[in-house]
């Protein structure tokens, strides 16, 4: 056995290149600069070269680099084509548990130029535990349901660490497994087993990128948040040339309300992902959101302003699912206040995934309703039932490729509530108030029994908070409070809810 036991230094020697159509700074991507990604020991079998390729690959994935750490595995085949370990790398970069996608053609390719059967390439590990390893990935994209596999999987990781308790990867790798049972549902349950097998990674390396972010997700709602502060105070420094990794410490900040943080770490991914040449939408988005909620809305504008100026030259799915979101919040935070083109549609062709459209047809149709635009309010209405509609037909249970391709059950689920917010708010703005009231209390009760999703509302309304406008208008100041509470306790500190309570509060 050629082991390599190396503890990687917190600066590698690398360039993260992000790989997403549209680049900011092409020429950004030659950068030779140093970048932090973390520390970790992963022994192997491979030749030292191929061993720096392996770790800078490992320490990437850990960050859901997913693309820069497939060119690292990669890399590290072609100093050692022999490396068993450098194709199980690969293709781990084709699933991506807390999204979901799951790329099996992907994976299969990947492993193939080990070995053409899952015998043959055991048979290429050099050792009993990198063997246990590519066991463990083939069960992950072998036969079976997306459910089925990522159970086998994760009891594959929990059999290699009992065989092998001082492999700290092992560990993270289970513990990350753990939070993909359920993939996207969020699950109690399995997230805090998850966090007890990350704690004992940060006990031993505290530098570990995967046992802080692992810790991160397993904590980011507004009840456990606190105990997830701590890796949220230290990742993204550890890990700061990760674009993904700056942005995760704002899951916890946001579950706790704390928008000043949100906009550093926020500002900081963005800018990680733009200078290598990424767009950076998603931090995008929640930066967006985080200044709405202190109400700078100068600068969630100008941030609206670059999505809006990079769809216009490369209007990429990535691109146009966030510019949706981003008009949706912009519409929904500023009451009025949003510029004008935040009420064009934006075009969902080729795109399969909702949740975004679904959510800007609903800021569209509220802005109208706050016009006392009864006339237009129901044409976003049924916009939203036809989008719902055609998305029916394309609910997959698996997982698949990538997020726009998919359709989950949870956002049909998410779209129906989102379809009554809108008729609830039109019945309302029509005169019928008391059914407009008993409409949207029963939908917000709806909304409290959908999967919990971390960030930037889901529903970019939030039920309760519209339930407490209404009841506020009418006079009905306790109840109003009752509501704007009850959509605190889902979205801490949330500007408009806070301001609702207030003068349902107020004598």
């Amino acid at each position: 056995m050629r082991a390599n036991r190396l503890l990687t230094s917190l600066v590698l020697l690398v360039a993260v290149v992000c790989s997403y159509a549209q680049h900011h700074d092409p020429a950004a991507k030659q950068s030779g600069d140093k970048v932090d990604l973390g520390e970790i020991d992963f022994p192997t079998s491979g030749s030292p070269e191929a061993q720096k390729y392996f770790v800078k690959g490992v320490l990437l994935l850990h960050s859901f680099e997913y693309d820069a750490a497939r060119r690292a595995f990669i890399d590290a085949q072609q100093a050692d084509k022999d490396f068993a370990l450098a194709y199980w790398g690969e293709a781990m970069t084709y699933d991506h548990p807390i999204w979901p996608e799951n790329d099996r053609g992907g994976a299969a390719a990947a492993l193939a130029k080990l070995a053409a059967t899952p015998a043959a390439r055991r048979e290429k590990a050099k050792t009993e535990r990198e063997k246990m390893y590519l066991d463990a990935v083939e069960k992950l994209f072998g036969e079976g349901d997306a459910t089925a596999r990522a159970a086998a999987y994760s009891d594959a990781m929990a059999e290699l660490t009992r065989s092998f308790p001082d492999d700290l990867e092992a560990r993270a790798f289970y513990s990350l497994s753990i939070l993909g049972l359920t993939r996207i549902n969020r699950n109690t349950e399995n997230y805090m087993r998850a966090a007890s097998i990350a704690e004992t990674i940060y006990e031993k390396n505290p530098r570990h990128p995967g046992a802080l972010h692992y810790l991160i997700h397993a904590y980011d709602d507004p009840v456990h948040a606190p105990l997830g502060l701590r890796a949220a105070r230290i990742y993204g420094s550890i890990a700061r040339s990760a674009s993904h990794a700056q942005h995760m410490p704002s899951h916890i900040f946001f579950a706790l309300g704390m928008w000043e943080e949100s906009i550093k770490a926020n500002t900081d991914s963005m800018k990680t992902a733009r200078d290598s040449g990424g767009g950076g939408y998603h931090a995008l988005h929640w930066l967006q959101h985080s200044y709405l909620q202190l109400g700078k809305f100068d600068d969630a504008a100008r941030t609206l302003a670059i999505l809006e100026e990079d769809n216009k030259r490369s209007p990429t799915n990535y691109a146009r699912t966030h510019l949706a979101m981003c008009r949706a919040t912009m519409l929904v935070e500023t009451r009025g206040a949003a510029p004008s083109a935040t009420m064009e549609q934006v075009s969902s062709s080729g795109i399969n995934s909702i949740s975004a459209f679904s959510n800007h047809d609903l800021a569209i149709g509220l802005e109208f309703v706050r016009r006392k635009d009864a006339a237009s309010a129901p044409q976003s209405l049924e916009s939203l039932r036809s989008r719902s509609e055609a998305a029916r037909s394309k609910v997959v249970a698996d997982g698949s490729v990538d997020r726009y391709s998919n359709v989950p059950r949870s956002d049909i689920e998410a779209a129906l509530v989102i379809e009554k917010i809108l008729e609830a708010s039109i019945d309302y703005v029509v005169g019928d108030r008391e059914g407009a009231v008993k409409k949207i209390v029963a939908t917000a009760e709806a909304e409290d029994k959908l999967i919990f999703e971390y960030g930037p509302p889901a529903i970019v309304k939030p039920a309760w908070e519209a339930a407490g406008e209404m009841l506020l208008e009418m006079g009905r100041k306790a109840e109003a409070a009752d509501a704007f509470r009850r959509a605190l306790k889902r979205y801490p500190n949330r500007r408009l809810s806070n301001e609702g309570l207030r003068l349902a509060t107020t004598k």
